[in-house]
């Protein structure tokens, strides 16, 4: 898209009449255009400005999240989408600003492990045995025990291979694969045959409401999911376990297992410098609730 499609409405000439640096404005530019990219993958008909709500905001939030961006570095990202939607809303091109009511993310969440690994193993049996959930629910906490993030969610049915004869599958992501054996590779398969159904060419999909088909899955889809876990197996008191959290805690048992910093950064899906700074965040500060 050009720049007034990537920029509805004047907003950069806006704030470049305000007098607003050449630095920020580019800033200001990069992350509105990441965040509406974001909404075109998400949703297969796309969204104008007026069709976003608080939740899609929320789900880019947590999805930047994943991606190792800081608490402080979503914060910012939030300032300026809140700043983009109030102008929306004063010119009166949205019917309501979505952004108003979302509060800045707290920075101390970047310091906290609430449930060790070997605790969340435990729930993973007890969810392949239950007999009360989904396929796909059982599909979806195993992946994330195995340290999935959403952008990891979103491969293809071409991108998994099945060995059944030997009983095992891989799955083939973009900075690393995945093999599931045994019983995980049999609760996996349950789910992934009846996905092959689907005219949908990802694995996990979801469909926002109101629309025909769906799209890749989405972060609160897989939120969804561990809250429901997290309510059964953990309690309604208790923090819910998030893809965040869960990635966290295998990042610090691998440290205290003394795992080399090339493994854990591989198992993570990450570069060596972003495991290593990863790593200081947790074992610099962490409180580990038993």
């Amino acid at each position: 898209m050009t720049g007034d499609e990537r920029m509805p409405y004047g907003f950069i000439r806006h704030i470049e009449n305000k007098g607003y640096s050449l630095e920020t404005v580019k800033s200001y530019e990069k992350v509105i255009n990441h965040f509406f990219k974001y909404i075109k993958k998400s949703y297969p008909l796309n969204k104008e400005p007026f069709q976003i709500s608080p939740t899609d905001i929320r789900n880019y939030m947590e999805e930047q999240l994943e991606q190792d961006k800081s608490i402080s570095t979503v914060n910012k990202e939030l300032a300026i989408i809140k700043t983009f939607f109030h102008y929306l809303w004063e010119i009166n091109k949205v019917p309501f600003d979505p952004a108003v009511k979302i509060k800045r993310l707290k920075l101390e969440k970047e310091l906290t492990i609430i449930i060790t690994y070997e605790e969340i193993l435990s729930i993973l049996e007890k969810v392949l045995s239950n007999h009360e959930y989904s396929k796909l629910r059982k599909a979806v906490f195993l992946l994330a025990v195995k340290g999935l993030k959403t952008a990891d969610f979103r491969f293809k049915k071409e991108d998994v291979l099945d060995e059944f004869e030997d009983n095992y599958l891989i799955i083939q992501l973009k900075n690393r694969s995945i093999t599931l054996r045994d019983i995980e590779a049999t609760c996996f398969r349950e789910y992934y045959d009846e996905a092959m159904f689907s005219e949908n060419d990802y694995v996990f999909t979801t469909t926002p409401h109101g629309e025909h088909s769906g799209g890749p899955i989405q972060v609160m889809s897989i939120l969804n999911h561990l809250r429901a876990i997290s309510s059964e197996y953990l309690g309604e008191n208790h923090q819910p376990l998030t893809l965040i959290l869960i990635r966290r805690s295998i990042a610090l048992y691998m440290y205290l297992k003394q795992y080399p910093l090339q493994i854990i950064a591989k198992e993570l899906g990450i570069e060596e410098n972003s495991a290593s700074n990863y790593l200081k965040y947790i074992t610099q500060s962490t409180l580990i609730q038993k």
